[in-house]
């Protein structure tokens, strides 16, 4: 009984720990029309009847990846956005945000609430640009501040030096690894999920400009694009976003830039160059944020309890220590299971590639569900949270200033409602899977021998994708429903 009192009192005082000040929750709660397995077999039944119609209707083996396209910067409605001095605009309006932000860290308030730091990093750039990157286009890959930093610094040194080069340039590897962006993405998701007071302005200000000096040091080592490419970790984050979304940026055959409007998803066709750490750091893309979904479970304050017993003998870092512990174990366990499916859509299948040469093809399918699933945890977040850049703008340091008369705006947390959350999450993960099926469908009819064997070879990958999406709604639904 004394044992049992005891693991009680442990919950209690592990679930009751101080958290971040940005929630994903709700303070009210909302009672289902019906009851929530209902919405799960739901959900998992229109998986199901995607796959079936694919199956029977997407029968043609494309050799090639062709979709059609259209130039917007072609159009009168769309030329203006690629005149340089727009561009040049948007540019220098990216570096003086980022700019602010440091500032703001440094020197301006250390309060959360009144500072601009933390809501641009947390909401504007993780969450809001994510959502523009995969639903509109790849626009980080414009405004990336280290990147037109680094671009100045080397036009500055040109003019200087009257030529040359401000990189060596040391090459990497001919491997296409990205292992670089493995490490920094899983730091950052450590800051995001599991580091305390992630939300204090000088915390974020410091973290910010070590990955910026990070950054340009592999910029200087290796080359700009060569470390966009391989080591800059949102850049490739959000460049494999970005490939889900409706437009793509190219250069055509005579140099000239485009900017073409396209079906969505079909980018994430595109499997060649597809690396064994490019698997890993879009598992743990997807890993992470259901991780951070399920730290608002009840069942997650059961398992931390657990967890925290184990290593409470470390001493005061020991609720650090276990829930770093987790935040490594679920990726592990993601990467793991994936394989493991892998393994079975090849023995299914009769195919002579490998397991590792399956993990590489249709791991881009996951990067639906995996957007899915950001639009659909972060979406109250992103719209009654990110109503505080709206005072912040005027008052970015917390000093009591009013430069754009927007300082006495209250948030509105009417603005959008549990209801809304809980359906719009439901469209979010649903299509986010029913394009995973796609997308695999495609893969296994232009990999595979014939499209009997690329059908075989889908049925583990679709009883994962069934389950996933089963989870997913599961793990939404607790802070909607009030667990």
């Amino acid at each position: 009984m004394s044992v049992c009192i005891r693991g009680l009192w442990l919950v209690a005082a592990v679930a009751f720990l101080p958290t971040t000040a940005f929630a994903h929750g709700f303070g009210q709660r909302y009672d289902l029309p019906v009851p929530l397995g209902l919405f799960m077999l739901g959900a998992g039944a229109s998986v199901v009847l995607s796959f079936l119609c694919m199956g029977l209707f997407v029968r043609k083996k494309q050799e090639s990846v062709d979709y059609p396209s259209y130039n917007l910067l072609a159009s009168p409605l769309f030329t203006w956005m690629g005149n340089r001095i727009f561009l040049s605009f948007i540019r220098a309006f990216s570096v003086a945000l980022f700019c602010l932000t440091l500032t703001a860290g440094f020197w301006g308030i250390e309060n959360p609430d009144k500072n601009i730091a933390p809501t641009m990093v947390w909401i504007i750039w993780w969450v809001g640009l994510a959502y523009v990157c995969a639903l509109a286009g790849n626009l980080w890959s414009l405004v990336n501040p280290w990147s037109i930093i680094f671009l100045w610094a080397e036009a500055l040194y040109r003019k200087i030096k009257r030529g040359g080069s401000l990189s060596p340039k040391h090459p990497f590897s001919e491997s296409p690894d990205v292992w670089p962006a493995v490490g920094l993405f899983l730091w950052f998701a450590w800051a995001e999920i599991v580091w305390p007071h992630n939300d204090l302005p000088r915390n974020l200000a410091v973290a910010a400009l070590g990955y910026s000096i990070i950054t340009w040091t592999g910029m200087f080592l290796y080359g700009k694009e060569a470390w966009l490419e391989r080591g800059e970790a949102f850049s490739i984050i959000f460049g494999v976003m970005g490939r889900f979304s409706i437009t793509e940026a190219r250069v055509s055959g005579n140099g000239r830039r485009e900017w073409r409007l396209r079906p969505p998803a079909v980018g994430l066709l595109k499997t060649d160059g597809v690396s064994k750490s490019m698997v890993v750091l879009v598992v743990l893309m997807l890993a992470t944020v259901s991780f951070d979904g399920f730290t608002e479970t009840p069942l997650w304050h059961l398992i931390r309890a657990v967890l925290y017993e184990a290593v409470v003998w470390v001493g005061r870092d020991a609720l650090l220590i276990a829930d770093t512990i987790a935040l490594i174990s679920v990726p592990t366990l993601f990467l793991g299971v994936y394989y493991l499916f892998c393994t079975l859509m090849r023995t299914i299948s009769g195919s002579a590639l490998s397991t590792g040469e399956f993990a590489r093809l249709f791991v881009l399918s996951l990067v639906p569900i995996a957007i899915g699933y950001h639009v659909a945890h972060y979406f109250s977040f992103l719209f009654i949270q990110g109503q505080r850049i709206i005072p912040l703008l005027s008052d970015p340091f917390g000093m009591g200033w009013d430069l754009w008369g927007t300082a006495a705006y209250k948030v509105d947390i009417g603005i959008i409602g549990a209801k809304t959350t809980w359906y719009a999450s439901i469209a979010a993960i649903v299509i986010g899977h029913i394009c995973a099926v796609y997308l695999a469908h495609m893969t296994a009819l232009r990999a595979l021998e014939n499209r009997f064997a690329a059908v075989r070879s889908q049925y583990p990958m679709l009883i994962l994708m069934v389950g996933y999406t089963m989870v997913s709604l599961w793990i939404i639904a607790q802070p909607i429903t009030g667990g």
